[in-house]
């Protein structure tokens, strides 16, 4: 098992390390509670001359951990590769295609903030409770704003929040795209959620979802089982009324890909305690219950936002689903690999796409002017060129690959279905950069803050069992 190599442990000294390990550290959950925080401050109207830093104080603190932060760690497998990431777009610095160096410096920082959680995150003791208490943040502030979405649709204008600038400022014909009429005849905006971009509440539905469903495999209190089941619904409901396809298929993959690999690792055999909970008959009933969601959310949905709901997801099988990717999407993949990756194979200069360029760029350097992203792959042509799309599917392909490897995991039950939950998170990570920049923002931080913190929480757990360091050798 690769993830036993990377965590090796001599037996006879488990029994040792066991008595002297460290308590696990609270950092991480400090840190969601920041993000959190600072996304909540973005709604607030109070607060809109402190927007700048609420929307770059979580990057801020990732840098800030990287460098502040004492002690050393086993990193996660992927770190390596994001030193020569990093390198990389120090090197593209000297590209004379570099529209300011001040917007090529502020996109090597979104980098760095980015990629930093796969070093400070070594840096924290984190055992099984302490990942669980993280991803439950995050679950329950997204299931609370799936909630939210499905309230906005309910009651036109009265869970709203201003919408961002940077939406507004794509005209008006772009808006009028963004809002449908809902089954009561009244005209709305895509769900939002505690967001400020229409549409948004998908993701926090997405997250709803995928996170209830791995809690549910190992949660015995009734009372939980039918609140994980709950926010599954809404974030159903939540997706489907935002009407972001992409998103209902990526739900529809990732729950598959994780029931997939529970069914692999159940079928292995062997399962012994503490992973007793997690059986055959638990599995199909979390699948049953799962296709039910699916069922009953597009129900409500359609209750709720009428015709506009069920045609755009009616679209999805109107015709093959390659064409539909290749009507919309598809285009700006098509584009990337006929015609920028061509113009640029060595990159344009980190720095001239996106906020970076937007907020530090100089738009009137007309030699070097801004160049537009409307997908990762783009991006990624543009700041670093083939060496930089090499280097991040390189580090995408090792967080996968851990993450594989510890869904299989025989020994210890709840790290196998948080390994199972990461691996389809990251299956939907690596879809989204094929309809968007995702790893240009929050969400690629976390991503890997997600990757780094379950690698961490499994190498003390193999570190401190003896049996699981003997097995996982097997």
């Amino acid at each position: 098992m690769a993830i036993a190599k990377a965590i090796s442990l001599h037996p006879s000294r488990a029994a040792t390390v066991t008595e002297r390990a460290p308590k696990p550290g609270r950092l991480l959950e400090r840190f969601v509670i920041f993000e959190i925080v600072c996304q909540l401050a973005l709604l607030s109207g109070a607060l809109a001359q402190f927007r700048i830093f609420f929307r770059t104080g979580v990057f801020a603190l990732s840098i800030g951990l990287l460098l502040l932060l004492p002690g050393r760690g086993r990193l996660h497998p992927a770190a390596k590769v994001a030193v020569f990431v990093l390198v990389l777009l120090v090197l593209g610095m000297v590209n004379p295609g570099v529209n300011s160096a001040l917007s090529a410096a502020a996109q090597f920082a979104i980098y760095l903030a980015i990629l930093a959680p796969l070093f400070w995150v070594s840096r924290v003791r984190i055992d099984l409770p302490e990942m669980r208490r993280v991803l439950s943040l995050q679950w329950g502030f997204q299931a609370l704003s799936a909630t939210v979405g499905v309230l906005q649709v309910y009651f036109p204008g009265r869970f709203q929040f201003h919408i961002s600038q940077v939406v507004e400022g794509n005209g008006a014909g772009y808006m009028s795209m963004l809002r449908f009429n809902n089954a009561f005849g009244e005209m709305v905006y895509r769900p939002m959620g505690l967001t400020d971009t229409p549409g948004a509440a998908a993701g926090a539905g997405f997250i709803a979802v995928l996170f209830a469903t791995a809690f549910l495999l190992h949660e015995r209190r009734r009372w939980m089982q039918a609140l994980y089941a709950a926010t599954m619904l809404i974030g159903m409901a939540a997706i489907y009324l935002s009407q972001v396809r992409v998103m209902l298929l990526m739900e529809l993959i990732c729950m598959a890909a994780m029931v997939g690999l529970l069914t692999l690792r159940i079928g292995r055999g062997g399962l012994r305690r503490p992973g007793r909970m997690l059986n055959g008959r638990r599995l199909m009933a979390l699948t049953g219950l799962m296709s039910l969601v699916v069922v009953l959310g597009f129900t409500w949905a359609v209750a709720v936002g009428g015709t506009a709901v069920s045609e755009r997801i009616n679209s999805l099988t109107a015709s093959n689903p390659g064409e539909v990717y290749q009507q919309n999407r598809g285009q700006f993949l098509f584009d990337t690999f006929e015609n920028v990756l061509p113009q640029y194979p060595l990159g344009a200069g980190p720095g001239r796409w996106g906020m970076m360029a937007y907020y530090f760029g100089n738009p009137d350097n007309n030699r070097n002017p801004f160049l537009y992203s409307e997908i990762q792959w783009t991006g990624w042509i543009y700041d670093g060129g083939i060496p930089l799309v090499f280097l991040y599917a390189l580090a995408l392909a090792l967080a996968m690959r851990v993450a594989y490897k510890i869904a299989l995991n025989q020994r210890f039950a709840e790290l196998g279905a948080l390994g199972a939950l990461v691996f389809a998170y990251d299956l939907s990570a690596l879809a989204a950069t094929f309809d968007g920049n995702y790893f240009i923002g929050g969400a690629g931080l976390d991503f890997w803050l997600l990757n780094a913190m379950l690698f961490n929480a499994a190498y003390h757990t193999f570190r401190t069992s003896p049996g699981a360091v003997a097995e996982a050798r097997r």
